[in-house]
């Protein structure tokens, strides 16, 4: 059974996500880790993140509940499949906060993107660098992840006010960086496409532009990303438009704090969202610019800090430790 609310210093905290191995994964979970260890509220972080399907997400969800966590934060691989394991924590008075992916379950609390907004924002910059004429080739996320769901909704709603241009292409990534790059190598063809939108892998789709199309870019949205954003500083004097949309990974730490406001009795919007923007070199050279972190891999979610929500600084986040085995109760 679940353990009620217990005084400060010794909430415990459940983490169910769908998905391991993925950079923009590891950083949201680093996340709520740093953010966790820095509330002075929370004893425990138990992660439970593996590749798997609803039934073994629902078991995950199931055993942090057998565990006695008071909180549970989920990036759920499904809207629905879920609700079963999750209303069986709510009736055992566990706090759940779903993070980067909307579910249906009730009782629930959402933070995340707002991935509506996420896809009709970069669908509105790709228009205007498409001179709003076009054929563009449309590269999705997961088929079925709420994330995918509701940016399709925002882009294919946006991308109706503009007659002159036609999603000729659609394809799904699977988030996966791999495909993506597989994907672009195979689809690109000079001439084909006047503009690409992908759902965040993006990168390996500028540099197949290199190769397939001898060099002549065409605008890419794109997020976060390190090395996109990279090349689309680094491709600018080429004629190369990057849209830059962020998508924070570091979500999860703003999804800690909601679930400690939660648990201490406060009252809590049931979806609190995150309203993304999109930023061009030509018009947003200083902050990309200082977004890039050098010291992060390629794949990284170059935002550092969400302000009203996260207060860990770079150093607490890339060290990644939780209450039960830090040391950063102080500031580094």
């Amino acid at each position: 059974v679940g353990a009620p609310a217990q005084a400060a210093g010794t909430y415990k905290i459940g983490v169910s996500n769908s998905w391991a191995g993925n950079s923009w994964r590891e950083t949201m979970v680093c996340a709520i880790k740093a953010e966790a260890t820095l509330s002075g509220k929370v004893a425990s972080v138990t992660v439970l993140s593996r590749n798997t399907d609803a039934a073994g997400q629902s078991a995950d969800i199931r055993a942090l509940k057998t565990a006695g966590v008071n909180a549970i934060i989920v990036n759920s691989g499904d809207p629905a499949a879920n609700n079963a394991a999750i209303a069986e924590a709510v009736a055992a008075g566990i706090k759940v906060v779903a993070v980067d992916n909307a579910i249906t379950a009730p009782n629930t609390t959402l933070v995340a993107n707002d991935q509506v907004e996420y896809g009709r924002v970069g669908a509105a910059a790709l228009a205007k660098a498409m001179n709003y004429k076009g054929n563009v080739l449309y590269m999705r996320g997961y088929s079925g992840a709420g994330a995918d769901t509701d940016r399709d909704t925002g882009f294919k709603a946006e991308m109706k006010k503009y007659k002159d241009i036609k999603i000729t292409k659609e394809v799904f990534t699977n988030w996966d960086w791999a495909t993506g790059g597989t994907l672009a190598n195979q689809l690109l063809v000079p001439g084909k496409f006047q503009g690409v939108w992908t759902s965040g892998i993006d990168y390996n789709v500028v540099t197949a532009m290199t190769k397939k199309l001898r060099g002549k870019y065409i605008p890419v949205v794109g997020s976060d990303n390190n090395e996109f954003m990279k090349l689309t500083r680094d491709l600018a004097p080429k004629g190369f438009v990057g849209i830059v949309v962020p998508n924070p990974a570091i979500v999860g730490g703003a999804a800690l704090k909601v679930a400690i406001d939660l648990l201490d009795g406060k009252t809590v919007a049931s979806k609190n969202l995150l309203t993304p923007k999109a930023l061009t070199y030509k018009d947003n050279k200083k902050e990309i610019d200082s977004r890039i972190v050098a010291s992060q891999e390629a794949t990284f979610s170059a935002t550092l800090s969400l302000p009203g929500y996260t207060t860990f600084t770079p150093t607490q986040l890339f060290r990644c430790k939780a209450p039960q085995d830090s040391d950063d109760g102080a500031r580094a």
